[in-house]
């Protein structure tokens, strides 16, 4: 097998919702590197696609919280520990203005490197403007844009940044589920980041649904507070397709469809202190779509399953299947 060239350094960074195979060796003889590398490349385009959802979960929780102590300024929510909640959730250097651009509901959240960041969050720069509407996001739809004049950035590694380019549309909307639970769709189209060490923009375009395993019941306070969110059970599912900013192979832009069939489980509770989020059970699928060197890739699909081995929030055996081949982590 030809020897993979992955020339975006773009490391993992912690989200809600992500988990990434352990590196691999450049070892031409083991025949499941290209399969680490792909599940790897969708993972890390998932989680820069994501991140704008992130953001607003916490601002959702925020402001839920805002509503629920009946205080007028977002500085003056307290956590249970009675620290400032939009400084445990965003940092102290992260500003958040409200009403932004003279818009009821609209939000601009400006994020600064050199600052500290959220409990469990990434280090980012730049802006996000979030449209409320003057609803939490149980009660309707949420549009975010990137700023163009202060885009959203990531610092990938001490020698990498991830820049994002473009957003063509992406909402979060609440949608009715099973049992009477809440669905949250994050809808996203054209979603362009690109590495400053590459050449190429990403365009990712679909679907997650992300549904808390309780009854959102406002009446009874019973919504997506900071505690009520951090302690809950989700189901996850998504379908997400498109190039990525990757070049796996050295020669072609790598385009990649990464989706579920089933939902995958997450526990916060259960989650360690470098934000990720644990992941009780669930299985992923990767394919290469669009060109790519056969040589270096014997097949175009990867599947990863993630199956508990003991004890609840004990440890998780992860299995990637690559061409023929099976490997547990």
């Amino acid at each position: 097998m030809k020897k993979l060239k992955y020339l975006l350094v773009a490391a993992v960074l912690p989200l809600m919702m992500t988990s990434c195979w352990d590196e691999p060796e450049q070892d031409v003889n083991d025949p499941i590197v290209a399969g680490i590398w792909l599940y790897n490349a969708a993972v890390v385009q998932s989680t820069y696609t994501l991140d704008p959802a992130a953001i607003a979960f916490r601002l959702n929780c925020l402001l839920t919280d805002k509503q629920l102590q009946g205080v007028d300024k977002l500085l003056d929510v307290k956590t249970e520990a009675e620290v400032s909640e939009m400084k445990f959730l965003f940092g102290e250097m992260t500003r958040i203005e409200e009403n932004y651009n003279g818009v009821d509901g609209d939000y601009r959240i400006s994020f600064d490197f050199t600052g500290d960041k959220g409990q469990s969050d990434r280090p980012r720069g730049g802006s996000v403007i979030i449209s409320t509407g003057n609803k939490l996001l149980h009660e309707g739809m949420w549009i975010i844009e990137n700023d163009r004049n202060s885009p959203l950035s990531y610092q990938a590694t001490t020698s990498e940044q991830v820049m994002v380019e473009s957003i063509d549309e992406y909402t979060i909307a609440p949608r009715a589920a099973d049992n009477g639970l809440t669905s949250f769709v994050v809808g996203v189209k054209g979603f362009g980041c690109r590495s400053h060490l590459g050449n190429y923009t990403s365009s990712w375009t679909g679907e997650y649904s992300i549904t808390p395993q309780f009854v959102i019941d406002p009446e009874n306070k019973k919504v997506l507070s900071m505690a009520e969110a951090r302690k809950a059970t989700y189901a996850v599912s998504f379908a997400i397709q498109g190039p990525t900013f990757a070049v796996l192979d050295g020669k072609y832009q790598t385009g990649i469809r990464y989706y579920t069939i089933e939902d995958n489980i997450y526990k916060p509770a259960c989650s360690m202190s470098n934000g990720m989020v644990y992941r009780a059970s669930g299985e992923e699928f990767a394919e290469l779509i669009g060109s790519y060197d056969q040589e270096a890739f014997p097949s175009s699909f990867v599947v990863v399953k993630y199956t508990p081995a003991g004890t609840e929030c004990g440890k998780v055996n992860a299995t990637i299947t690559y061409n023929g081949e099976n490997r547990v982590q």
